[in-house]
């Protein structure tokens, strides 16, 4: 027969107090019931834990030994419960992201942040790539959360809109156009265009407003990241059209952005999450904090 933690627990109470009738008081146990069990705890044992005397209860060689075994087991059991306790709240565990590159290196840090602040003991994963990888995590099941643009309708997730950002026209900081507080899809067109791949959710937006502009543009130069395109805009090699969000990736180059109309064009964010199973107690936490964070920022 395997001993209980009750069993263990009782048996550490007379071991520590010395005494059946203080740990059968403590313990709210009747006295015959405390050394019943501590008899069974020797029974299972084989062995005499207690010297009883009339005056004292001392533990044996054995007693001593099976003392510290009794309690690094309690102690483990009262720290894993603690522990699940813990991932239950919210307050343990661990969260993985899926991103496009710009949400990952821009939005998510200072969200993780202020979430971090109060839940210390929580750990993050963060994977970035294009639309269909970031979405493709969420959907098999290896990461909690996606972010990307507002995609199509997926019947096995649910998606929650997060922000709207411009598409800014960006070009090299001594550019003619540069002069211009706005400019036009036309005007672009007329240029040589830096064009992101067609795995990029800035092609997309791009094409889409070239199309609506009735304008083509007359030189294409494509790339898939946005570092390579603001490299290749301060180099003087053409102009580009990126979302406001992307513009700190491009930091390190002497770009500068401009506000771009007709059509006047935005990204439209959101966070996918699977409809089953439910997310964890801490990503369905963190999910709270983030569209609270995202929709009213301080």
């Amino acid at each position: 027969m395997d001993l209980t933690l009750h069993q263990l627990e009782i048996f550490t109470r007379v071991a520590r107090s010395g005494s059946f009738t203080q740990a059968a008081r403590e313990l709210l146990l009747s006295q015959p019931v405390l050394s019943r069990t501590v008899r069974d705890v020797e029974r299972v044992l084989a062995t005499t834990l207690f010297e009883r005397t009339t005056r004292s209860v001392e533990l044996t060689a054995e007693g001593r030994e099976f003392l510290a075994v009794a309690e690094d087991i309690l102690t483990g059991y009262r720290a894993g419960m603690n522990r699940f306790a813990g991932y239950r709240a919210g307050d343990r565990g661990t969260i993985t992201l899926s991103a496009l590159p710009s949400i990952a290196a821009t939005l998510l840090p200072p969200v993780v942040s202020a979430f971090l602040a109060g839940h210390p003991a929580v750990r993050f994963t963060i994977l970035d790539g294009t639309t269909q990888e970031v979405l493709d995590h969420v959907r098999a099941g290896t990461a909690d959360l996606a972010f990307t643009e507002t995609a199509v309708p997926d019947p096995g997730l649910v998606t929650r809109p997060l922000r709207e950002e411009p598409m800014l026209a960006v070009l090299p900081a001594g550019h003619h156009l540069a002069a211009r507080s706005r400019l036009t899809w036309a005007d672009l067109a007329r240029e040589t265009f830096i064009a992101f791949t067609s795995d990029s959710s800035i092609r997309r937006l791009t094409d889409l407003a070239f199309t609506q502009a009735e304008a083509v543009p007359t030189s294409v130069v494509e790339t898939r990241t946005v570092a390579t395109a603001a490299g290749m805009i301060a180099a003087g090699l053409g102009i580009s059209a990126m979302p406001e969000l992307v513009l700190p990736l491009a930091s390190f180059a002497p770009v500068v952005a401009r506000p771009l109309d007709s059509p006047a064009v935005t990204r439209k964010l959101a966070v996918h999450s699977r409809r089953s199973p439910p997310l964890s107690p801490a990503a369905g936490r963190f999910l709270e904090h983030l569209v609270t964070a995202v929709l009213e920022p301080a």
